[in-house]
């Protein structure tokens, strides 16, 4: 599971900050249904992040995405473009001197690792530079276990070198590989390459199980999707339940010897009674909602189904807010989600916000997602985009916000930050006289 994502000089954000899944012990709401214990951990199932456009959002996710294909294939040069880190915060002097720094902390396999690196442009081409620290640690009851620390030093004579230290305990498989690490190489790469186990674990996990995408352009999603209606029956009948109650229309879908995607709709006679099915073109008959929520259906289902991590950016465009909510229910609930799953996305509604259920433990409604859910985006004056959650925000009389809150009505009037205040927008048009 991930615990936290934590970036530092990375586009839009200058200081280190941190998107934290852990539960927090104050909140005691939802337990048994929002989180899940791995590894002594208890991580929340789904986080919601709420922001202003322009605040970051999506650069977070980018920081994710970018992080994990650098883990992959960093010794690929050829692959570069497609993971470029050196992007760092460009509105100080300094960025460029300041290392750009990405860490994670996940539980694989019952057991808990905090991974990370720095590096720093040897110029101002994004696609120049160097690893100047690189770190692994297991956590094992409470304490950090190094497997392997590396680190750029300067000699007195003014010379860099990388100075790898691998653990033999943890990692004997790792000595010996220093000498094939270049300066702009991960060593976890390189490791993971050569078959040590604990890289190769991690990089496995990493690669299959924290998937990051766009639920806007949604590239690969239908395949994958079609692919699973076609040749798993076990997933095509979740993804054709899923689609029926999202109360869509569609009774049933189907994929042609051409490739091409068939719905079925019931079909009435002038009473209204049900008198056959008839078939549509999917992606000609279908709404554009309709066609995104096939387009994730697969990679959500996947992801329920094997306990992966989901990461989705903008997954409430051209979805209704109470469709999202379902799709946040099944993280939310031990019975779909029995493989301890998690589901993080930024959103723009704020209808999750004001959701609310009964809760027996409380006797009263309260709001549906924890505070260690909800999390907010937003830039300060310098432009540079900070992260924090609902429960560490402080109102200005000192006081946290409570659980019985109305969050939407005060995300809505400003309370909590990461909404737009837009100037004017429209220049005044002159009068006649």
């Amino acid at each position: 599971m991930l615990i936290r994502f934590s970036l530092e000089n990375f586009r839009s954000f200058k200081d280190r900050q941190s998107l934290y899944l852990n539960a927090v012990k104050t909140c005691k709401e939802w337990n048994e249904e929002n989180t899940a214990v791995d590894a002594g951990v208890r991580v929340v199932r789904s986080a919601i992040i709420y922001g202003a456009n322009a605040s970051g959002k999506t650069n977070l996710f980018m920081a994710m995405q970018r992080m994990k294909a650098f883990m992959l294939s960093s010794v690929d040069i050829d692959k570069r473009p497609n993971f470029l880190l050196g992007e760092p915060f460009l509105l100080t002097v300094s960025s460029f001197t300041v290392p750009e720094t990405f860490e994670i902390e996940i539980t694989v396999n019952g057991r808990h690792f905090v991974y990370g690196f720095s590096l720093v442009l040897k110029g101002r081409l994004f696609e120049d530079y160097e690893i100047v620290k690189e770190w692994l640690f297991e956590v094992i009851k409470n304490k950090m276990r190094p497997c392997f620390f590396r680190e750029r030093r300067i000699s007195d004579n003014g010379i860099s070198s990388n100075v790898i230290d691998v653990d033999e305990k943890r990692m004997p498989q790792g000595k010996g590989l220093e000498q094939r690490t270049r300066p702009d190489v991960l060593f976890f790469t390189v490791a993971a390459q050569f078959a040590e186990p604990t890289c190769q674990m991690i990089s496995e996990y990493i690669r299959i199980s924290l998937n990051v995408i766009s639920a806007v352009n949604r590239q690969g999603l239908p395949e994958f999707s079609k692919s699973k209606l076609l040749l798993d029956a076990e997933m095509a009948s979740r993804i054709k339940k899923l689609i029926a109650e999202a109360d869509t229309g569609v009774k049933d879908l189907t994929v042609g010897d051409n490739g091409m995607m068939m719905s079925f709709h019931d079909q009435y006679d002038d009473a209204g009674t049900i008198v056959g099915r008839t078939n549509f073109v999917f992606t000609f008959a279908e709404s554009l909602g309709t066609q995104k929520l096939f387009d994730l259906s697969g990679t959500l289902i996947d992801t329920l189904h094997n306990g992966r991590v989901l990461v989705i950016d903008e997954l409430d465009a051209q979805l209704h807010p109470i469709l999202v909510r379902h799709l946040l229910e099944l993280f939310n609930d031990t019975k779909t989600n029995p493989n301890n799953a998690q589901l993080i996305f930024n959103a723009q509604s704020p209808d999750l916000l004001g959701y609310k259920v009964y809760s027996e433990v409380k006797g009263k409604k309260i709001a549906r997602l924890r505070r260690d859910q909800i999390y907010f985006v937003e830039k300060d004056n310098q432009e540079a985009s900070k992260v924090f959650s609902l429960i560490e925000f402080k109102k200005d009389s000192g006081l946290r916000t409570r659980n019985d809150a109305s969050y939407d009505k005060d995300y809505l009037s400003g309370v909590y930050g990461g909404i737009p205040f837009p100037r004017e927008m429209v220049a005044e048009v002159p009068g006649n006289g």
